[in-house]
């Protein structure tokens, strides 16, 4: 009898000890699980373009009417860029090396012709080939250059050309984009950098196989935030 009791009080114990630890480790999991919740998950690093985008692709990465900065329109339609466009010199007659296609865009500012934004973009066959593009672009060292706060893309600098136009210039993988701002608008860099983010998005978009819906307007907001 004496033995009996002896097991009995061992299982009894031994039960008493797994339930505590039971009821334990359920606890430390629910608070791993809480403090997990409160630490917000981070945003998937956007993917530079590295892939063959078609020229319809283009076409709709660059913002149509409605989806740029409030009090710019289209002026008149998206174009198939011709190569020599994508090289830096004006005076330009052959594509850059290593151009693969492009297209470009122009803005009226509450109707005015004088005030004006420009967005082009150069899709190229290599990085390599982008990045070469994006530095002669940019210029030297004697062009007043910004850094943006929170730069876009591989590369991303702002260049003021004179008082009244501004350029905005980013590298994603394969992809260059320029953005051009004139009048009084060219004043504000931010301006620029926030058309270079939307047709930037709307591109990753468009690379993941979706539509592109990314606007100017959103970008500024979610910068203000």
């Amino acid at each position: 009898m004496s033995r009996l009791r002896v097991t009995l009080a061992a299982v009894l114990a031994g039960t008493a000890l797994l339930t505590s630890c039971s009821s334990g480790g359920d606890a430390a999991d629910s608070d791993h699980g809480t403090r997990q919740a409160d630490k917000p998950a981070a945003a998937p690093a956007a993917e530079p373009i590295t892939r063959e985008i078609s020229q319809a692709h283009l076409t709709q990465a660059l913002l149509g009417d409605g989806e740029n900065l409030p009090g710019y329109s289209l002026h008149g339609d998206k174009d198939v860029t011709d190569g020599r466009y994508c090289n830096a010199a004006e005076d330009a007659d052959t594509a850059p090396r290593g151009w693969v296609r492009g297209g470009d865009s122009s803005y009226e500012h509450n109707g005015s012709t004088v005030e004006m934004a420009y967005i082009a973009i150069c899709l190229f066959d290599s990085t390599d080939a982008a990045h070469r593009q994006y530095t002669t672009w940019k210029g030297d060292g004697t062009r007043k250059q910004v850094t943006p706060k929170k730069p876009l893309g591989d590369e991303n600098t702002l260049v003021a050309v004179g008082d009244d136009s501004f350029y905005g210039y980013l590298r994603s993988g394969r992809a260059t984009v320029r953005v051009r701002v004139e009048g009084g608008a060219a004043g504000d860099p931010s301006g620029a950098q926030t058309m270079l983010a939307a047709t930037l998005k709307r591109l990753q978009q468009l690379q993941d196989g979706q539509p592109a819906t990314a606007t100017a307007a959103d970008e500024q907001a979610g910068a203000r935030q």
